[in-house]
């Protein structure tokens, strides 16, 4: 039920979606670190004086909501490289064209549970911030389906939020993700002048020194956690992040160079594992050329020099499992990787070992990474860091 509702949602015009959580499939992965659980109220025992809205395209898990899905991403993805007027009444074709081959990625992963493991996220984040006695509460909004971001905002109204934060579900920036993103958020505040807010969005923070030290870290942790008897030489990781067409790029679209960026810095921090990288693309819409190298083409060359141990990981772009991953990554990937070697008559060759391929959980609920997005709530509310000013009542 995949496949092209990353055409749509990931395709040359959706050029990014953000992650989602566990799938059916039964597949090796490393469980989710404990959850961190919210408090109810305030530590002040106050109405929130901040909102902190984490945003992303979002994801689904029944069949019922594939057709509201296509058709929401395929009408307000700024990647679409279509003026309004013509794609609604491309609108119907589209996700016709579509509904089998996302129908049939669906069935391979099972239901992403995205919603539940951004919750996950929200709460540890929400926790975090408690503990440090800041009156502040997190919403989550999604381009493309509930909750909206329009009802992250709306509740923050009703809360009687007077500062935001806005997070892309990612750490670095796209105009596909958080630029979109921030569109909607300055819509909705346009249409609302009787709230008083004001608020920033962290642009990125694929750059920082904490993230990047905290990525590799939690790498290195999962990848022995995972093969604890095997070598660390022998443990191949491959780094997945999700790619963009080239015209977006050739745009001037920044995420795919912070990505490589933090890259190279990850092989020089992990130089005992041979380290792997590729992009999770949709390249199958045609007509698009995308960035290379594709996850699965990575997978190949992996399989070629007989990894016996592989780490896939993804928290370098996503912060919680989506079908990007879990198609792309947990299915195309893992069916590569896995391949057995056959002699020319079919047969399995004798001296053949299987890979052993696990992947990697997400960011979710992972404490330290809530302490993270708390430090940059906190920064961002003094000035501080990589930081776009939301444009309230001036567009």
């Amino acid at each position: 039920m995949l496949r092209f509702a990353r055409l749509l949602c990931l395709a040359p015009w959706a050029l990014a979606c953000d992650p989602a959580a566990d799938s059916g499939s039964g597949a090796p992965r490393l469980s989710s670190p404990p959850i961190a659980q919210g408090k109810a109220d305030s530590p002040l025992g106050e109405r929130p004086e901040i909102g902190v809205i984490l945003t992303s395209h979002g994801d689904i898990d029944l069949p019922e909501e594939i057709e509201p899905y296509i058709k929401s991403a395929f009408q307000k993805n700024v990647g679409v490289p279509l003026p309004q007027w013509v794609r609604e009444p491309l609108t119907e074709p589209a996700y016709l064209l579509s509904k089998q081959l996302v129908e049939a990625q669906y069935d391979a992963i099972g239901p992403t549970n995205y919603r539940a493991n951004a919750q996950l996220q929200a709460d540890a984040l929400q926790a975090a911030l408690y503990d440090a006695n800041i009156n502040a509460k997190v919403y989550l909004g999604y381009n493309f389906t509930w909750p909206f971001i329009d009802d992250a905002l709306a509740a923050a109204q009703a809360d009687g939020v007077q500062q935001l934060v806005v997070f892309n579900k990612g750490a670095q920036f796209s105009f596909a993700t958080l630029g979109e993103s921030i569109d909607e958020v300055e819509h909705y505040l346009d249409a609302h002048p009787e709230w008083p807010v004001s608020g920033v969005a962290v642009r990125q923070f694929s750059d920082d020194e904490r993230f990047r030290a905290l990525l590799a870290e939690v790498i290195e942790r999962d990848a022995r956690a995972a093969f604890p008897e095997v070598p660390t030489q022998d443990i191949c990781l491959l780094v997945a992040s999700h790619g963009l067409p080239m015209r977006m790029i050739n745009d001037g679209d920044p995420a795919v160079d912070q990505m490589l960026d933090v890259v190279d810095e990850l092989k020089v921090r992990l130089p005992e594992f041979p380290l792997y990288h590729g992009f999770l693309n949709d390249d199958f819409f045609p007509g698009a050329e995308w960035v290379a190298p594709k996850g699965s083409v990575v997978a190949a060359e992996m399989r070629s020099v007989s990894c016996p141990a592989v780490l896939m990981d993804a928290r370098l772009s996503f912060t919680t499992h989506h079908r990007a991953t879990l198609y792309d990554l947990d299915v195309e990937a893992r069916e590569i990787l896995e391949e057995p070697d056959l002699q020319p008559d079919g047969t399995l060759h004798p001296l053949y070992q299987p890979a052993r391929v696990v992947l990697a959980q997400q960011w979710d609920a992972e404490p330290a990474f809530a302490a993270l997005l708390r430090d940059l709530t906190v920064e961002a509310l003094a000035g501080q860091g990589d930081l776009i000013p939301l444009a309230v009542g001036q567009r």
